[in-house]
């Protein structure tokens, strides 16, 4: 559907003039927005924009502090969910609500069990269930196994079909493909098109531009609580949208000017590296100050080769000297003595201990320098630590005691990185250093990495984003295979022969 047909018709969703204030936050000023019936509509915005606040104020979840919302005209107010839920105003969070001892059926259901008196037909339960996930197009899924079960991507899906076994005129999804693989991602696209047919209106929440540019109709973007513009996405690029969130051109938060001198001294070097079958014969150099990207498709080995380094993978040969000098790293230990950190792509699972707060994830591989004797820890100066680097990281948090899990995205991968920083090591290699994240958290990391550069810090970025690792890099190596095979210097090299090289194409 495009903008000029979706404005000609009638909303079936209009919210005007909403506003909402915290205790000394404003978080929506004046906001408009409105969907029609059979658009996917997209809301963008950068982390605290007010995206997920405006759909809880749909929801019901918040009660607006000035303005009013119509559904199909008529206007209403819901004072909680459960009444937006039954006026057709469907929202599936970020944050799952499955009960994870319940049955994928019973959570589908909850509430809403069918049966007399006090038996539920379990059955009848069981059949509507997959009746209702093989519409959806959902296969594999065991109605009577229990959610805590399912892989996080299948309790996303049953999330989804929960919310819409309630029949919702209005659809929100907020960043629905988060823990989605490649594989249910592509099955979510079919069905959020499967279902505007419906004439369903769906708000799809997401700070993955790609998949906006190809799903949605149209997109409203926020930024600091306001309205910035409704644009229709098939006339709009991808740069325009990304500009419009963050407020300023895309080139303003990459690299510019000469960097890294080639006569620097040198970092890190490996010499004839194979890792396995996976990595094949690669030597190359780091300088100081340097940032080197290091990109491929997916798969190519540039994730082994960058773990391998910091001691992930053992199954390795070949010669890797700092400073000059032969070292053998067979552990994460050894690497952070030798002055390496690693900020891994596996951000929640690797990067995090989720559970921990934010003091204690920050001063973690640090903790020796706050030892007073034996095994104590000077607690003051570990927080006046951890609080001076969440400040100088401009991690959004309520408090450097609240759990790291809490936290967005964004604010995640400033806290890894911060925990490097405390540790203060000569190398950091960054793989996937943005994914996940919004555009404002992109801008940030940039910025960082520029300035840990002209500090004479020494770093190699793994990415598969082709238009990050031409903004950020002073060199560019290209694997294939397993194999090094083109280095390009800064001027020499375009999106363009990048994509021929990725792909085996030597120039």
């Amino acid at each position: 559907m495009s903008a000029a047909r979706a404005t000609s018709l009638p909303p079936l969703l209009e919210m005007r003039g909403i506003t909402k204030h915290f205790p000394g936050v404003l978080a929506l000023s004046d906001v408009d927005f409105a969907a029609t019936a059979g658009e996917i509509h997209a809301l963008i915005g950068q982390n605290g924009a007010g995206k997920s606040t405006l759909m809880k104020v749909l929801a019901g979840v918040y009660q607006p502090n000035a303005g009013e919302i119509r559904v199909a005209g008529e206007p209403v107010r819901f004072q909680q969910p459960r009444a937006a839920l039954r006026s057709g105003v469907g929202v599936v969070y970020q944050d799952l609500s499955l009960v994870p001892q319940l049955s994928v059926a019973d959570n589908i259901f909850l509430g809403r069990e069918q049966g007399g008196g006090i038996l539920v037909d379990q059955a009848a339960l069981h059949s509507e269930a997959e009746r209702i996930l093989s519409e959806l197009g959902v296969s594999g899924v065991d109605v009577k196994r229990r959610a805590a079960g399912l892989p996080l991507a299948q309790q996303q899906l049953v999330e989804i079909a929960k919310v819409l076994s309630h029949e919702p005129r209005i659809l929100v999804l907020d960043e629905p493909t988060a823990a989605l693989a490649e594989e249910e991602t592509a099955l979510l696209m079919t069905l959020l098109r499967g279902l505007k047919s419906r004439e369903i209106a769906i708000i799809y929440i997401s700070h993955r531009f790609k998949e906006i540019m190809n799903l949605c109709d149209r997109a409203t973007v926020l930024r600091n609580g306001r309205l910035v513009k409704t644009v229709d996405v098939a006339s709009t690029t991808e740069m325009e949208l990304i500009e419009l969130t963050i407020g300023e051109r895309v080139e303003a938060f990459f690299r510019h000017g000469e960097h890294a001198a080639s006569d620097a001294a040198i970092a890190l070097e490996v010499e004839h590296l194979s890792i396995g079958r996976t990595v094949r014969d690669v030597s190359f150099t780091v300088h100081r100050g340097e940032i080197v990207g290091l990109t491929g498709l997916l798969g190519a080995g540039q994730n082994e080769l960058a773990r391998a380094l910091f001691g992930l993978t053992l199954e390795t040969s070949g010669i890797i000297r700092r400073n000059g000098k032969p070292v053998q790293i067979t552990s994460p230990k050894a690497a952070i003595e030798h002055g390496i950190g690693l900020l891994t792509e596996q951000r929640k699972t690797e990067g995090l201990v989720l559970n921990m707060d934010v003091r204690a994830n920050l001063t973690l591989p640090s903790l020796g320098f706050f030892r007073r004797w034996a095994a104590f820890i000077d607690n003051r100066r570990e927080n006046r630590a951890a609080s001076a680097m969440a400040e100088r990281m401009q991690v959004k948090t309520a408090s450097t005691h609240a759990p790291v899990g809490t936290l967005s995205g964004g604010n995640q991968q400033k806290v890894i990185l911060g925990k490097w920083l405390l540790r203060d090591p000569d190398i950091l290699i960054f793989i996937s250093p943005t994914q996940g994240i919004d555009v404002g958290a992109k801008a940030e990391i940039y910025a960082q990495l520029t300035d840990l550069a002209a500090a004479g810090k020494s770093i190699l970025v793994v990415s598969e984003d082709l238009i990050e690792i031409l903004g950020i890099s002073d060199r560019i190596m290209v694997l294939y295979q397993g194999a090094l095979l083109q280095t390009f210097a800064r001027a020499d090299a375009n999106e363009e022969r990048l994509l021929a090289a990725i792909q085996g194409n030597v120039q």
